[in-house]
């Protein structure tokens, strides 16, 4: 065998060994290792020598390897934008289900990769506190996998409803969440009554113990943003909206009513009709000097019914 033909075949096998290293790497695995078999033969026929023959089966395929592994890492590389363009979507995907949708679109930002740390900004909202009453009997109940079967599955129905009546989830607190409602107030009432109804719907799935939820609601100012550090960004709402919101949650589950709602919820519904409003009083909320007016809000029943219980909604009194 001469110089020539020995580098030629060293080349080759090269090519066999390279081929095979990268096609994962390509994500071309079948033109890679076709490409290997085809340099690996060609490199052989050349190793064993003889005649002319010989060597134009060599020379062809040769040939046939060296296109082949060209075609395999043109395609690669054609493909590669495409691959991580899709990578990038899955990212911000990713991203987005950890931060909440309503606030991050509101900041301003064209996109997740936008958002900086320390984005603020102040809107109205609907703040909504839900929380599953009696979550201590359930754990007893129920082993504590079974009890969080549970307790997701609840928090998957509500996220759904509080979706589809414009609104995201703030965060998830153990066995209740806080919602936001940035439209109007209405969104929040009807995603407050749709809650009730999609418990009643596990309730009778019998899939654990019956579970009863209990809803406040409060509208006002609120500030929210960014906060963290470089490694980990999550999102803040501050305000006395949030805190007023979660304490009415709190009568909810003192008065043993399904939904209540702050005076200023009720003064912006536009139709009234709407709801079955029975007021409850200047109620105690701890952290606050004066007591709140809170009213228990119930859907209307079919308009073909005549309701005879519904109480008139006071005026609103002067400050």
């Amino acid at each position: 065998m001469t110089t020539v033909t020995a580098v030629a075949a060293g080349a080759l096998g090269a090519l066999a060994v390279l081929a095979l290293g990268t096609g994962p790497a390509l994500r071309r695995k079948r033109e890679t290792l076709e490409a290997a078999i085809a340099a690996a033969l060609a490199a052989g026929v050349m190793a064993a020598g003889g005649d002319d023959v010989f060597a134009g089966v060599a020379l062809v395929l040769g040939l046939a390897a060296v296109g082949r592994y060209a075609q395999a890492v043109v395609s690669a590389t054609r493909d590669a934008p495409a691959r991580l363009f899709a990578t990038f979507e899955r990212e911000s995907e990713a991203r987005g289900r950890f931060l909440p949708r309503t606030l991050v679109d509101r900041l301003g930002r064209g996109s997740l990769a936008d958002i900086e740390i320390g984005d603020r900004a102040t809107e109205t909202m609907t703040v909504l506190f839900a929380d599953i009453r009696d979550s201590t009997a359930l754990t007893e109940q129920l082993s504590s996998e079974d009890a969080f079967v549970l307790i997701a599955d609840f928090f998957a129905r509500s996220a759904r409803v509080v979706r589809d009546h414009r609104g995201s989830v703030d965060r998830y607190l153990g066995d209740g969440y806080m919602a936001l409602f940035p439209r109007c107030v209405e969104d929040a009432l009807d995603a407050a009554l749709a809650l009730q109804a999609a418990v009643q719907d596990l309730n009778r799935e019998g899939l654990g113990p019956e579970i009863e939820i209990g809803v406040g609601l409060h509208t006002g100012p609120v500030t929210f943003g960014t906060v963290g550090d470089a490694r980990h960004i999550d999102t803040t709402v501050v305000s006395d909206t949030v805190n007023i919101a979660k304490r009415v949650e709190g009568i909810s589950k003192r008065l043993c009513v399904p939904v209540v709602a702050t005076e200023d919820v009720m003064y912006q519904v536009r139709d009234m009709s709407r709801y079955i409003v029975r007021p409850l009083g200047a109620q105690p909320v701890r952290g606050k000097r004066k007591p709140i007016d809170v009213m228990a809000i119930e859907p209307m029943p079919d308009v073909r019914r005549i309701n005879t219980v519904q109480v008139p909604y006071p005026a609103k009194r002067n400050a």
